[in-house]
Order: structure tokens, then sequence, then C-alpha cells
């Protein structure tokens, strides 16, 4: 289970590089739909499929949420590199 929900965090933060927020859910729905069949196939039960499910949402996301920072710091470090110097706003006569 710690290998799907480190998966599941990278997968988050992938789509918080490149996507909005409305992107997280319908993948939360996809992730859901396919936890739980599996872990009924696997016998964990309902509970425990259940369970894996929020982790999985909850590293879904964080995983956004650290996507969509280091798309900010990102941005931040590309703005000071082209507006190093201040802009002169007037014309000096």
């Amino acid at each position: 289970m710690t290998a799907f929900l480190i998966f599941s965090f990278l997968t988050g933060a992938v789509l918080g590089q490149r996507f909005r927020v409305f992107v997280l859910l319908p993948v939360t729905f996809a992730v859901v739909l396919t936890v739980l069949p599996v872990s009924m196939m696997t016998s964990l039960g309902f509970l425990e499929g259940m369970k894996a499910a929020a982790l999985a949402a909850i590293a879904l996301q964080g995983g956004y949420l650290f996507g969509s920072g280091a798309r900010f710091a990102l941005a931040a470090a590309r703005a000071t590199r082209v507006f190093g110097r201040p802009v002169k706003a007037t014309r000096s006569l």
C-alpha cells in the first residue's frame, strides 16, 4: 500500500504542475473506482479498501499541493531572472 500512496502522491504532483484544481475530482473518483474492486479481489475487505481509497485521495491532494507549489516557485524564479533590474518608468531628458 505504501507504493500505491507514493504513486498517488507523484501523480498528484504531476497534475499540480499541469492542471487546475478541478482535475482532482475526476481523478479521485477514478482512484476510488479502481481501489475498491482491487481490494475486494485481494481479500482485504470493504473497510480496508475504503481506508486505502481515502489515504490515496489524501496523498493525491497532497501531491497536487506540492506540484502547484513547485510550479509557483519555478515561475517566481523565472520572473526574477527576467525582471532582475528595476525598470525606469520615465524618460530622462
